[in-house]
């Protein structure tokens, strides 16, 4: 039985009596009536009482900023964890992939700049120069026209193309007369031994005349690409270059750490030490993000927290106020306790408009649970 409960009883007994004084008893009885029932009212006016749940002072339902799949609950009810520990995560394939994608990039971004800063390396700038020897000895070459040799080389390619057609022709001419003779190989084999010819022909004809101006022209474009390119691998990145080398390495790098930070919300960390209380979750389930999956609380730190002192009893609570506290789970028992947060603002609920308080209490027993419902009374004589 709570104090508030004996006091009501007694009032009540001190009002029956009064009652009966003033239907005459007082004749019966040889002592005077006392002050003590308005002193015992003025005691029960001047107590405060409210309900409210003990719960954790540092406490948190957790959840996953981005959707998924569980993969793994390491954790179950009642498990004590250290801050930072891992209490659940989340398929990430696709997120690790991304981002070893990412520092792909990254890494290619950054090869790329060292290269401009540092210019071309000495075997680039020798084969560059070796590019544009090829081309000038070619133009070289083609203003020069044919050499003998060269002219002597394709008269006696055309000499031979003229004695194969010449066989071909014989062969052919041997069965030139049966109706089927396109179905013999003969006929296959003088076809090929003409375009030989004629192509042996048109080339022998090309010796001699010399390199036509389209030949020129092309040879000349050739020797200009060796140039330009040689000028670009001796030259140094300009500012622009190197600008724009540094601006995609810094887009590379701030897509993995995009990417990195999506990885690191596929998993579930601990935000401080405490015994994990809930879980409504199971591995290969999906979540939404900012869906509570686990609770997580401070049990060595537990407190009051009431819900219903309403807004008349509110403003004669104080900071520091010591209460009494009783739970249902443990009766015959009372706990001293002390306000040590008061809600700044009123709390709508049904019944009325109520306010929060905050009750540390002196001493815990183990048998409290979060949870637990308790009552305090406050005596604001």
């Amino acid at each position: 039985m709570t104090l508030r409960n004996i006091i009501i009883g007694l009032v009540g007994l001190l009002i029956l009596g009064a009652m009966f004084l003033a239907a005459g008893g007082s004749n019966l009885l040889t002592p005077k009536p006392t002050p003590t029932p308005l002193a015992a009212l003025a005691d029960w006016e001047s107590l405060i009482t409210a309900s409210g749940t003990l719960v954790p002072v540092k406490r948190a339902n957790l959840a996953f900023p981005i959707p998924g799949r569980v993969a793994r609950i390491p954790v179950q009810v009642g498990d004590t964890v250290k801050a930072g520990a891992v209490l659940a995560r989340l398929d990430a394939a696709e997120l690790d992939a991304a981002v070893a994608q990412a520092r792909a990039a990254v890494a290619l971004a950054q090869a790329n700049l060292a290269q401009l800063r540092a210019g071309a390396s000495k075997e680039e700038i020798a084969a560059a120069e070796a590019n544009l020897n090829t081309a000038r000895a070619q133009l070289a070459k083609v203003r020069a026209g044919a050499t003998p040799e060269e002219i002597a080389i394709a008269k006696a390619s055309l000499d031979r193309a003229a004695a194969a057609l010449q066989d071909a022709q014989a062969e052919y001419d041997k069965v030139k007369d049966d109706p089927a003779v396109g179905m013999y190989p003969q006929s296959a084999a003088l076809q090929a031994a003409t375009e030989q010819y004629r192509i042996a022909q048109a080339r022998y004809q090309q010796v001699l005349k010399g390199a036509t101006a389209e030949d020129l022209r092309i040879a000349e474009s050739a020797v200009a690409v060796a140039q330009a390119n040689l000028d670009r691998v001796k030259a140094k990145a300009r500012p622009e270059e190197i600008a724009a080398a540094e601006a995609r390495l810094n887009q590379a790098q701030a897509t993995l750490r995009q990417a990195q930070a999506a990885l690191a919300n596929a998993t579930l960390h601990a935000p401080f030490a405490g015994t994990v209380a809930a879980i409504s979750v199971r591995e290969g389930e999906t979540v939404s993000p900012g869906i509570a999956i686990l609770a997580l609380g401070d049990l060595s730190h537990l407190r009051l927290e009431t819900d219903d002192l309403s807004e008349t009893n509110i403003a004669r609570v104080q900071l520091n106020q010591v209460v009494s506290v009783t739970f249902e789970a443990l009766p015959g028992k009372t706990f001293q306790g002390k306000v040590t947060h008061i809600a700044p603002m009123a709390t709508a609920k049904s019944g009325g408009t109520n306010y929060t308080i905050h009750v540390e209490l002196e001493q815990l027993d183990p048998a409290l649970r979060w949870g637990m419902t308790g009552h305090i009374e406050i005596n604001t004589k």
